[in-house]
């Protein structure tokens, strides 16, 4: 009886000696298995966020010089709206909706950093030559601001007024002859021309009548409303057309349209 009470000892004690030995070693091999799958994961955050990196450096590659300018200029309206002794300057500027169709607004903003401090509801023609007009103003020395539209063909005389208090800028006007259909065609009212004579008694002038005066070209025959580029107010820094350099080429283009209809 008591040879089997030793041997039960002996063999209750082998077993806790083996779990004691044993253990550290199969903890140890969970601990490395954790510790590799945090490796991998730092390893592809880490590689995502190189991706990531890569791809904004390929958009900002591909923005055009007016995209970048747009973007360098928003950034530094956040810039200033974080400056503590930024002291804001408040008026009213009008904004096209991105769907030229759909109602704009008329802003009381900052026209330094953009704080919009209040803001209602404007027709969408009144916010297309509202923004045109204001896209003219704060246009840099000798810019060209080029207008895309495929619903409006008329400016009211704010823009023409803009135009007169800028003799340095040009406008160039991209439309549809039809309106909202027909074929895409442009011209360029070149810098220091009097725009305020071109008004009619109701306060507004016509894309066709400019385009008569100023030579119109065609871009796009027909073009289909769901393939046009989308509209919009560019402005290009140092390309203000001078007003011998439009009539040279608007004055070719009118003679190879006559040429090609004979």
């Amino acid at each position: 009886m008591k040879a089997k009470k030793v041997l039960l000892t002996i063999f209750t004690t082998c077993i806790l000696a083996a779990g004691v030995v044993l253990s550290p070693f199969a903890a140890g091999t969970i601990a490395f298995a954790e510790t590799k799958d945090t490796s991998a994961q730092a390893t592809e955050q880490t590689q995502d966020s190189e991706k990531e990196t890569e791809q904004e450096k390929e958009q900002e590659v591909a923005l055009t010089p007016e995209q970048q300018a747009e973007k360098d200029r928003k950034e530094a309206q956040e810039a200033l709206q974080k400056d503590p002794n930024h002291v804001h300057k408040f008026r009213w500027i009008a904004k096209m909706n991105q769907s030229e169709s759909a109602e704009g607004t008329m802003n009381y903003m900052c026209s330094e950093c953009g704080k919009i401090w209040y803001y209602k509801p404007i027709p969408a023609y009144l916010a297309f030559s509202g923004e045109t007009a204001y896209k003219i103003e704060t246009a840099p020395q000798g810019a060209l601001v080029k207008v895309k539209t495929s619903l409006f063909i008329s400016f009211n005389n704010e823009v023409m007024e803009a135009l007169a208090q800028r003799p340095d800028v040009s406008l160039y006007v991209s439309f549809l002859d039809q309106e909202y259909k027909g074929n895409r065609v442009s011209f360029t009212i070149p810098a220091g021309q009097d725009t305020m004579s071109l008004v009619d008694s109701n306060g507004y002038v016509g894309f066709l009548f400019l385009g008569g005066t100023y030579g119109l070209k065609m871009e796009v025959p027909m073009e289909d409303p769901l393939d046009h580029e989308p509209s919009g107010i560019e402005v290009t820094e140092g390309e203000a057309v001078e007003a011998s350099e439009a009539s040279t080429e608007n004055a070719a283009e009118v003679v190879a349209d006559k040429t090609n209809n004979q």
